[in-house]
């Protein structure tokens, strides 16, 4: 299998990104707040026969740097590096953008603006606005930022929306909030206080105009999610499915590895997501 280890230099960041495979068509995984790349290894291996996969660290998250400016990152600026990552790596076939949490509103407002861009659309654990359990768990995490007590972030997760995670994941969430350094959780820090203030995703993009073939996944377990949500937004989006996995919260195929299967299902053999 091909493998492309890159970096991108796009403005005040340093993207580090990997590219895998040489297919035409092109599968671009977009991580939610404080997921590095490293929570795709599971697609990337499952789904290279069908895409050219790419998988990358936000600005602020992982191995990527910011060289200039304060750690706020704006979601112009993730929108701006998602862009320029796909055209320093797109293919020539069809585009499938896959965000898991925070990045299905980046994901999702990039098939609004771009919509001739993005022929096909993975939404899974995808909400419109926080939530009132959402917003106890950014109090919490900017407590714990002030007091410096970084490490406790990763006891915060499994707390509030963790706690159906198997025993390895639990244990990777813990060693990373471990060895994150001031500068990565001041990232973290900047992005709780400015989630609240953003509001309802619809406010601010335009649903309506996504022509992507759509499917917003969601767990019925998921307590930082108002599930009707989805509802909302398949009023809104023309070409779009739900499916609520009753069992399983906000991690889906981590808690289920089987829901794989049915990421298949929808993006490689273009089925919908119920068809047996």
């Amino acid at each position: 299998m091909k493998t492309i280890k890159g970096t991108l230099n796009f403005g005040r960041f340093e993207i580090p990104y990997r590219r895998y495979g040489d297919h035409p068509n092109m599968l671009m995984c977009v991580s939610g707040a404080l997921q590095t790349m490293a929570i795709w290894r599971t697609v990337v291996k499952r789904f290279t026969d069908h895409f050219t996969v790419v998988i990358f660290d936000m600005p602020g998250i992982g191995r990527s740097e910011i060289k200039s400016g304060g750690a706020h990152v704006t979601v112009q600026e993730q929108m701006e590096t998602l862009h320029a990552l796909l055209e320093e790596t797109r293919s020539e076939g069809e585009l499938t953008l896959a965000g898991s949490s925070w990045g299905t509103a980046l994901a999702a407002a990039y098939a609004a603006v771009r919509p001739d861009a993005v022929q096909h659309l993975v939404l899974s654990s995808f909400g419109m606005k926080p939530n009132a359990v959402m917003e106890e768990i950014v109090r919490r995490a900017v407590i714990l930022y002030n007091d410096g007590e970084y490490a406790r972030g990763g006891d915060l997760i499994l707390e509030m929306f963790g706690n159906q995670l198997g025993d390895a994941y639990k244990r990777q969430i813990i060693a990373q909030f471990n060895s994150l350094n001031k500068a990565h959780a001041e990232v973290c820090y900047e992005h709780c206080k400015n989630i609240l203030k953003l509001g309802s995703l619809q406010d601010t993009v335009d649903l309506t105009q996504i022509t992507a073939r759509t499917l917003i996944i969601n767990g019925a377990d998921d307590n930082i999610i108002d599930l009707e949500d989805m509802w909302i937004a398949q009023r809104l989006i023309p070409n779009c499915e739900c499916r609520l996995i009753n069992g399983v919260g906000h991690f889906l195929h981590f808690e289920r590895p089987e829901l794989l299967d049915d990421y298949e299902k929808f993006m490689v053999h273009r089925q919908p997501y119920h068809a047996g």
